[in-house]
């Protein structure tokens, strides 16, 4: 295919452009369409909310199904505990096939995810069937009353999963991760943010970021804090599984969480991975007999490694990572590992929020490009409370810091968590108490 487009370029030098310029009327004129009829649904939408929230009033159980997509974006699970756990809730989990990777890879997280949930006893139901090529209609198997979506993008999952389909019920949507890029219209002014019915937001800045971005002026966002955060902040809980290769709790233990933006995608640049992943295995080596690390890449590295270094070296330089006696992989949930672990570098979005409410020392790997310009301020606050790495010798210091219990932050990041992060109550019981509050007297929003 490349010989046959390079063949078409040297040939036909102009034909590229010509093309270009005969179909962008065509796409610009979609677009425009498309935006119009979202803006009309935005604005329809809340007589359908109307109908739906009437419709319940005095419903003894309502069926809320979960649209699950994969495991790394499933953040919603105290939410569903909680309403397990309630009489007036019987939740449902779906699912849903994700198709931005191609067949096989939807199948793939298809069963992934399947068996995340059925080890959870959740008793998952599969919405596409690969051997009858049949679809779950979630009208008819399912009668949700509400929906609870955790994924906000039109593209990612099939078309009938989508919510301009589901208007008529109540829908809601909680971020997949701490909000923290500087773009803010991908968190807040996508067509799912303007459609649900909830928006439940991380904090006050979060909702005013809301109220100042999205086409609904945030009249749908309701301040609950992160639902994914409570095992960090529950005193009772007790890890599950333990993935650190060496037992000895005296042999340190340090994440370290590249992100996937080795090539930047607009003002996300956040990875430095290239530049310190030999480094980091050469640390690996050098601590073995104080320090075990667990490599815990962004699920998107892989894919962009391949395309850069090839799937051979690629392979090679992961198995790495799996095979030293103080080093392994984790590629899914990631919960017992933050709570098990003594620090954490990394470049990652959503964790610069999240590792704070476990209150260990962690790192940030950073380039050239001013924090303001990728994250927003709310972010950049979390920040203050980090350590930063602009070099290989502020790691190895780092490092040796964690080994000795160094930690100089402590203190300020203490502070910030108690005063800025922590939330009154659980974010999964501040949700279904707006939930069932706004059902039994009949709050459309609370803005």
């Amino acid at each position: 295919m490349s010989r046959i487009k390079e063949y078409i370029k040297n040939r036909f030098p102009g034909l590229r452009k010509v093309l270009i310029a005969a179909v962008t009327p065509y796409f610009r004129f979609k677009s425009i369409q498309k935006k119009k009829k979202d803006e009309a649904l935005i604005d329809s939408v809340v007589a359908m909310q109307v109908k739906a929230l009437g419709g319940l009033k005095g419903k003894p159980v309502i069926r809320c199904v979960f649209f699950a997509t994969e495991i790394a974006d499933w953040k919603c699970d105290s939410v569903y505990l909680a309403m397990r756990n309630h009489p007036r809730f019987d939740p449902q989990v779906l699912v849903c096939p994700i198709i931005n990777g191609g067949r096989e890879y939807m199948l793939e997280k298809l069963e992934e995810t399947m068996a995340f949930f059925n080890d959870k006893g959740y008793h998952p139901i599969k919405s596409y069937h690969a051997d009858t090529g049949e679809y779950v209609d979630v009208r008819e198997s399912l009668t949700p009353d509400m929906i609870f979506f955790t994924s906000p993008y039109e593209n990612f999952v099939d078309d009938r999963y989508n919510i301009a389909h589901y208007c008529d019920c109540l829908t809601m949507y909680t971020p997949y991760g701490f909000t923290n890029n500087k773009d803010l219209s991908f968190q807040y002014n996508l067509l799912l943010h303007n459609l649900v019915w909830r928006y439940y937001v991380e904090s006050p800045d979060h909702l005013e970021y809301a109220k100042t971005i999205s086409k609904c002026k945030g009249r749908n966002a309701v301040v609950t804090g992160y639902p994914a955060i409570e095992k960090y902040i529950d005193k009772s809980y007790v890890p599950q599984s333990d993935p650190w290769k060496i037992k000895d709790r005296k042999i340190k233990r340090v994440i370290w969480a590249p992100h996937h933006t080795i090539e930047p995608i607009g003002n996300v640049a956040y990875s430095c991975f290239l530049e310190y992943a030999d480094f980091m295995l050469q640390m690996a080596e050098k601590y073995s007999d104080r320090v075990q690390f667990v490599f815990k890449p962004h699920p998107l590295l892989r894919g962009k490694l391949e395309t850069r270094w090839g799937k051979t070296e690629t392979d090679a330089y992961y198995s790495k990572w799996a095979s030293m006696s103080n080093t392994s992989v984790e590629l899914g949930d990631y919960v017992d590992l933050f709570l098990s672990s003594d620090a954490m570098i990394h470049d990652s979005g959503s964790f610069i929020t999240e590792y704070l409410y476990v209150n260990k020392p962690v790192m940030r790997t950073i380039n050239d490009i001013p924090l303001d310009r990728m994250y927003n301020s709310f972010t950049v606050k979390c920040l203050e409370n980090y350590y930063f790495a602009k070099s290989q010798q502020d790691i190895e210091s780092f490092l040796n810091n964690v080994i000795t219990g160094t930690d100089p932050m402590k203190e300020k990041r203490t502070k910030f968590l108690n005063e800025v992060l922590m939330p009154k109550e659980k974010p999964s019981e501040s949700i279904v108490r707006d939930i069932l509050d706004s059902i039994d007297n009949q709050v459309l929003y609370r803005g």
